[in-house]
This record gives structure tokens, sequence and C-alpha cells, in this order.
């Protein structure tokens, strides 16, 4: 009886630390922006306080950003297209235009680049125009040539 009752135990502990475990790699893909906020990365469905991002026919996303036609259904650097029905709100990523230890937009693998001479370009994966030197929490680096991000340094090779 006392084998049963420990072979109980353990396989209890083995699930209490295997749940704590999951939500604990859970939490650490949470936003990690300033100010102490957990902000999801993703959710299935908008929360109260930020805006709803769908894109109308016109271009416009729900929270009132215009967004160019050239950017509508663009593609990204890594090549992905942009969906506009499949957009996070940039509160939702924590979006800033400025970088982040480095890291900016252009030189992310979600970025568009700049199509009609403004000066910002737009990200497959949120919704808006997009500052070239602005970060968000999606960041990943783009896959690109050396010197591809920063042309105008001395290691560009001219």
């Amino acid at each position: 009886m006392r084998n049963q009752v420990t072979e109980i135990e353990r396989r209890r502990l083995l699930a209490l630390v295997g749940i704590g475990a999951t939500t604990g790699l859970a939490g650490c893909g949470g936003g990690g922006g300033e100010g102490g906020e957990d902000t999801p990365q993703e959710t299935t469905e908008p929360a109260a306080t930020s805006p709803p991002t769908e894109t109308t026919a016109a271009g416009t996303t729900a929270g009132g950003e215009e967004v160019p036609e050239e950017y509508r259904t663009a593609t990204a650097i890594s090549g992905s297209q942009r969906d506009p029905d499949a957009l996070s709100s940039k509160d939702a990523v924590n979006y800033q235009s400025e970088p982040n230890e480095g890291n900016q937009c252009s030189g992310c693998q979600f970025y568009i680049p700049d199509k009609n001479g403004d000066g910002l370009g737009a990200c497959s994966i949120v919704a808006g125009t997009i500052d070239p030197n602005g970060w968000c929490t999606s960041y990943v680096a783009a896959e690109t040539t050396e010197g591809s991000l920063d042309r105008s340094g001395p290691e560009s090779g001219g």
C-alpha cells in the first residue's frame, strides 16, 4: 500500500512540476516592455483597451491610421506577405519609434521598406505605417547580406 501512495504522489508531483514549468515558460514570452505591464504577443481576440486592427477597403486601420495602398498586401524583407486581416496593433507589440539596443524595424524580417517616398514603411504583422528606426517586441532580425543594414558605414565597401 505504501508503494501505491508513493507512486501516486510522485505522479502528482511530476504533473504539477510540468504544469509549473509550462506556465513559467509561457510567461517568458510576454511583452517584456517597460512599465511592468504584461502584454500578450498574440491574442485570439483584441484586448478591451486596444483598438481593433481590421483594415477597411480604403486602407485605413480601424484604429484610424492611414495605410498607403502600396502596403496593403506588400511583401516584407523575408518574403512574407502582409495580410490586412491578421495584423496586431502597435500597442499589442509595444511599438516605439526609436531603436532598442541597436535593433530597429528596417533590420527586421517583417519590415516592408518605403514604397512611396514618405520615409515610412510598413510591417507584415503590425498595423499602420512603420518608422524604419522603430522597434517592437515582435522584432526578428532579417537574414541579410553583410553591410545591407548599414549602408553608410565604412565597412559597406562602396
